[in-house]
């Protein structure tokens, strides 16, 4: 095991967090996040500042850990008095990164609200932000959307698959868009027409489609990609 990749397991394990967590948190592979630890991958010093950040480092120490070639700090040094011992205590429960936590990082990573089609917040996913910006726009902007049902799965999105969505403001034509009526969300592949009219398509088991006009749409965003779990 090398001397950064023992570390990086220390931190995690005294957070209480398995490699799924971390791996999920810090924007990797599970896989990978195994290897950095077992020494055998090689890990770029940003990706290590990142998970030592989502670890809840303080910039002291990540500061101390990028100046050393080894990318481990320099043990404090042995006190004139040796400290009290400390009250047994319970072990704490791992805290969860807020979203206020995480969004502190600014231009590194933000937590991106999951949203069911009642619009309710119900978890939250972890992004890296560029300029504050999150796929090119503004990322306060972007959310998750759990889809509701198999409407959409002749278009490769099922129900409880997580979909990134997008602000947007006008049509697209032959993109899947997210639609909002009588309070709540859905998905439908839309085809312009002429005379301010829009097909909307959707397909479960068989393909549907409806012709409606353009102005009796309140149009939410677009779909950008479709994540889901295996």
């Amino acid at each position: 095991m090398s001397r950064l990749g023992d570390m990086i397991k220390q931190e995690r394990l005294r957070a209480g967090w398995s490699h799924k967590q971390l791996a999920k948190k810090s924007g990797v592979s599970e896989k990978f996040l195994v290897e950095v630890e077992a020494g055998t991958r090689i890990i770029a010093d940003t990706q290590a500042t990142r998970i030592l950040k989502v670890l809840g480092k303080t910039s002291e120490f990540i500061a101390d850990f990028e100046g050393k070639a080894d990318g481990v700090p320099t043990p404090e040094p042995v006190r004139a008095a040796p400290r009290p011992a400390p009250a047994a205590k319970k072990p704490a429960a791992p805290a969860e990164p807020t979203d206020a936590w995480v969004n502190a990082l600014g231009g590194l990573m933000r937590a991106v609200p999951v949203r069911d089609a009642a619009g309710r917040d119900v978890d939250s996913r972890i992004l890296p932000v560029q300029s504050g910006r999150i796929e090119g726009v503004v990322a306060e902007k972007v959310f998750y959307l759990v889809a509701p049902d198999d409407s959409m799965m002749g278009y490769r999105i099922r129900k409880g698959d997580r979909v990134l969505i997008l602000p947007a403001t006008v049509l697209v034509d032959n993109a899947v868009l997210l639609f909002q009526s009588e309070g709540l969300y859905y998905l439908r592949k839309v085809k312009i027409q002429d005379g301010g009219r829009v097909l909307l398509q959707w397909y479960d088991y068989e393909p549907h489609s409806e012709v409606v006009p353009a102005k009796q749409l309140t149009l939410v965003g677009r779909a950008r990609r479709v994540e889901f779990e295996i």
